[in-house]
């Protein structure tokens, strides 16, 4: 736990920083002659709040979502490894087949899934040679598809762009409209919100990614579990 908010911390420090010296540098426009007084901001940060909100919320279903299918579909390939295994003729390809999934996953790049595929295929068609084949070889081939096309996968670039451009606009708004120190501690309050928010999600989007930065990743632990046992 005291890892990851210090991990937490870290991600949204610069942007706190960078909200505070623009909220610094209008409080000493505040009191020119020339600074404009926007008497009626409610609406203007209502209507931003609500996009920022809308978009946050859609993200956060999607990678979500994408998170526990990965989950699901890996559980499902390590259902299907149990019956296989017991196959005398492939057996110890079921076994080195894990061992690698379980890498590729650990360390997902576009080499070593197009690398994974090229295993998968060999192993499908070794088990129909053996005479295996029915709904469970089916299932396993969609689900190992499924998890490797979605190791890599994110949100549209453009949507990240159009929702990081709604946060900045509504922190300014808040650092224009919003005077002396409640303006900072506002600032202060809606940067860890929204950025934080947005740290979270944005990986959540990466559900594989395993470095020590890391919040959340998806849980390989059936995986593991069958790797060790065998």
């Amino acid at each position: 736990m005291y890892k990851v908010s210090i991990n937490i911390f870290l991600k949204l420090f610069p942007y706190v920083c960078l909200a505070l010296l623009i909220k610094t540098a209008v409080w000493f426009c505040e009191s020119e002659s020339w600074w404009p007084t926007i008497t009626s901001p409610g609406m203007i940060m209502g209507v931003v709040g609500f996009g920022i909100a809308v978009l946050l919320g859609s993200k956060l279903s999607v990678v979500n979502g994408r998170l526990y299918s990965i989950e699901d579909a890996v559980c499902r390939i390590v259902g299907s490894l149990r019956i296989f295994v017991h196959k005398k003729n492939v057996s110890d390809d079921i076994k080195y087949w894990a061992h690698k999934f379980e890498n590729t996953l650990n360390d997902p790049a576009k080499e070593e899934i197009v690398e994974m595929r090229v295993q998968t295929d060999g192993l499908i068609k070794k088990l129909i040679e053996e005479g295996y084949d029915g709904p469970n070889l089916s299932g396993f081939s969609r689900d190992v598809s499924y998890v490797l096309h979605r190791s890599t996968a994110e949100i549209p670039i453009a949507y990240e762009y159009f929702l990081t451009m709604i946060n900045i606009l509504y922190i300014l708004t808040i650092s224009l409209t919003v005077p002396g120190p409640s303006g900072f501690i506002a600032v202060l309050i809606v940067v860890f919100v929204l950025m934080g928010a947005g740290v979270v999600i944005e990986d959540m989007d990466h559900p594989l990614d395993r470095n020590e930065s890391s919040l959340i990743t998806v849980n390989l632990e059936p995986l593991q579990q069958f790797i060790e046992k065998k």
